[in-house]
């Protein structure tokens, strides 16, 4: 079951990245993300207000601050740079290359951070991984033209935003159900992307077919599937 689970968390967790390209073509990366959150956080709360009213009982403000935390680092932080980066030109799949570096760089900071052992072949690996992605990721800079050399260092940003994400979550004593955690996170990147794309005036979504089928694309495998997954 293991690893069943795990193969479909890789597979849905991916799907992100090709809804992401999607979408690029037809809005900007903060209205994609407003409004794959916002209809998806109104379905949310209206779940734990009738289905799941019992995972939300013993929670402390403090505990329900620390998931919303956790949810604009995991999917605020991280999806914004990883969109920005495609929208700018960053291909896919170097963006997803970079982003997988992620549960390297969190196994070897475990050690400083939550005080876990980590072995010499686990730095071995992170300092071999980290070398594989800079050497595609400046090959990949070197072939294509047209995109800002700077561009390529935001999905590292978005990379150590879901490190911290994963760090703060494993410091957290307090239970939260699953339930719970999605419709938190859900609802903070709901609220943070429409306070942005109407900061910005990119609220309105277009109305190209392209545009609603990468966001049912992203609700559906990556946002339930993935983060439901992680």
């Amino acid at each position: 079951m293991n690893v069943l689970l795990s193969a479909a968390f890789v597979l849905c967790w991916s799907s992100g990245f090709i809804g992401a390209k999607l979408g690029a073509g037809s809005a900007d990366a903060v209205t994609i993300l407003m409004w794959r959150f916002l209809p998806l956080a109104l379905v949310l709360a209206v779940v734990a207000a009738t289905l799941t009213r019992a995972a939300w009982r013993g929670l402390t403000a403090r505990d329900l601050l620390r998931q919303a935390a956790i949810g604009a680092l995991s999917q605020s932080g991280y999806l914004l740079t990883v969109y920005y980066a495609i929208q700018l030109g960053v291909s896919s799949g170097t963006t997803a290359l970079i982003d997988g570096t992620q549960p390297l760089v969190a196994g070897a900071l475990a050690g400083p951070l939550l005080h876990q052992y980590v072995s010499a072949r686990q730095w071995l690996g992170l300092f071999l991984g980290v070398a594989g992605v800079a050497t595609v990721t400046l090959a990949d800079a070197g072939a294509v033209d047209g995109v800002v050399p700077w561009a390529y260092a935001i999905p590292f940003l978005g990379m150590l935003s879901l490190v911290a994400a994963t760090f703060l979550e494993g410091r957290s004593r307090a239970p939260v159900a699953p339930s719970v955690a999605m419709t938190v996170h859900c609802a903070t990147s709901a609220v943070v992307f429409t306070a942005l794309a109407a900061a910005s005036g990119a609220a309105l979504p277009p109305a190209e077919p392209s545009f609603w089928l990468a966001i049912s694309w992203l609700v559906v495998l990556a946002t339930f599937g993935g983060y439901g997954l992680y």
